[in-house]
């Protein structure tokens, strides 16, 4: 049964709350479709599968799947999938761990490394394309208010 959730404020309130999640969703829309079009464009990689590559290159000994699908909070038939897509285009190795002979760790092919190194380029460049003309002090208030609103939800969610 869903828990009962007090709200505050009044009518203004929810306007503002509504606006925010509206406002999120088209940030995250503009940006998500000029990334997903640039690197599919040159590199025929979706921004999941790049999001997937980039775990990788911050664990270049190899990371596990669950440790994938936990960072990325996706499912692990989410994980699968992209797995599966990564061998068949050799940007991706996947092995028996050592330690837990139940998962699997993977580690970059010579040829996905190098594609994504690329491909992080392009998208270090399409992430400044698209916020090139706001403020640096704009980006970086942005990104307290941001950070303060995941905080604080986070915190009130785990308190329930």
């Amino acid at each position: 049964m869903a828990e009962k959730v007090r709200m505050r404020g009044g009518k203004e309130r929810r306007k503002s709350e509504t606006r925010i999640w509206l406002q999120i969703l088209s940030l995250e829309s503009i940006v998500f479709s000029r990334l997903n079009s640039a690197l599919n464009a040159d590199f025929g990689l979706s921004v999941a599968k790049f999001e997937f590559l980039a775990q990788i290159d911050r664990q270049p000994d190899g990371i596990s799947l669950g440790a994938i699908s936990a960072n990325l909070k996706v499912t692990s038939g989410n994980v699968s999938g992209l797995v599966s897509r990564l061998l068949a285009d050799k940007l991706i190795a996947k092995e028996i761990s050592r330690e837990d002979r139940r998962s699997f760790i993977v580690t970059f092919t010579a040829k996905g490394k190098a594609l994504f190194d690329r491909a992080n380029d392009l998208h270090a460049r399409t992430l400044a394309e698209c916020f090139a003309d706001v403020p640096t002090p704009l980006l970086q208030g942005s990104l307290t208010t941001l950070r303060s609103l995941s905080s604080t939800m986070t915190r009130s969610r785990r308190g329930r």
